[in-house]
Formats: C-alpha cells, structure tokens, sequence
C-alpha cells in the first residue's frame, strides 16, 4: 500500500515529515512517496526554483525507510495537476494509491481538474489537524455524497505541528534562525543556496 504526499514543499520542514510519518504507521502503508510540484495550479509562481525544493526533499527523506521523492512533476514542467500526476503513477504503482491532504486542501476539492477522475484514480487521505472533520463531512454530503468513509476516503487525525513554509521562509527574510523547524541537512542547503534571503 502507498501514499501519495504532493505539494510546493518550499521548503520541506518537520511538519510535512511528521505527518507522512504519522500517516504511514496509521495506515500501514509500505511507503510514502513524495511529489513536488514544479508549479502549484493555485500559486503564480514558487519561492524557491523547482529544482531546489527537489534536492531538499531528498535530503530530508535521506536514510528514512519508506519514504521516497518522485520528480514527474518536476520533470513534466508547467502547471502541476494532480490528475495527470495520478495517471502517470497509477500506471508505475498498479495499484490505487492514498493521497494524502489537509482538511483545508479537500474542502476545495471541487475546483481541482477532474475531480471525479481524480477520486476514481486514488483514495483520499484526509488529515485533520484542527478539528475540521465535521465540516469536511458536511462537505462530502453536499458535493461529493456518493463517497463512502472509510472506502472511497478516509479521514486521518495526527499530532498538531504549528509550523508553514510561510512562517519558515518569512524567519529567513527577516535573518532569524530555522534551525529545528527543518531538518538539519536541508538547513544547510538553503543556507548554501543562499534561497528565500
């Protein structure tokens, strides 16, 4: 069994870790694997080139088993949807994989590109850090009623981990230290990189 994690990932900190890790012992999943994406369908543009968040995921994941960084979308280029990016795996996975996502992210699910296609190509992984599971299931009822939990998607509570890449990349800006909010080998990188000054 696999999970899906996409994202921005710029950068990838300790949150994005916990929860992948969290999901995959829940789930007893064989593996997590990582998707940045070159460009987020919601986002005009990304702090940090595609490339750069690519290599600080991989250091992040380094020597972790069961969790891997998969680089199509960075590869493919343009904008990143997710239902392309699901065809593709579907075909390298055989199988019909977890997505995983925040409450927030799923509440706009019906605005993503085929979303129907999308359910049809994984199971989503919903991940309830503040206590919005009542609202993503009044959610399901209104615009997606034919889905059934704990079949066609499955909810996740995990640890709460108040860190945003937000928070991280404003830190830097401002000259203050993120040492302990990302792990220490992607601390290095930005700091070589001189990325988000």
């Amino acid at each position: 069994m696999v999970i899906l994690f996409g994202g921005s990932f710029d950068p990838v900190h300790i949150g994005h870790l916990l929860v992948a890790r969290d999901a995959k012992e829940r789930t007893e999943a064989d593996k997590v694997i990582f998707i940045p994406a070159y460009l987020s369908p919601l986002k005009t543009s990304h702090s940090a080139p595609p490339e750069d968040r690519l290599n600080m995921l991989k250091l992040a994941v380094e020597g972790e088993e069961g969790f891997e960084v998969e680089d199509y979308e960075i590869r493919k280029g343009g904008t990143s949807y997710t239902v392309d990016t699901l065809l593709y795996m579907r075909t390298k996975l055989r199988e019909k994989p977890f997505f995983l996502m925040g409450a927030d992210t799923f509440l706009r699910f019906h605005r993503w590109r085929e979303p129907e296609k999308v359910l049809s190509l994984c199971k989503p992984l919903v991940v309830d850090r503040d206590g919005k599971l009542e609202k993503v299931r009044s959610y399901i009822s209104e615009k997606f009623s034919h889905l059934e939990v704990n079949k066609d998607i499955f909810f996740l509570r995990v640890r709460r981990v108040d860190i945003s890449a937000t928070e991280i990349r404003e830190r830097i800006k401002k000259g203050k230290s993120i040492r302990y909010l990302v792990p220490d080998k992607v601390l290095e990188y930005i700091e070589e990189r001189g990325l988000y000054r």
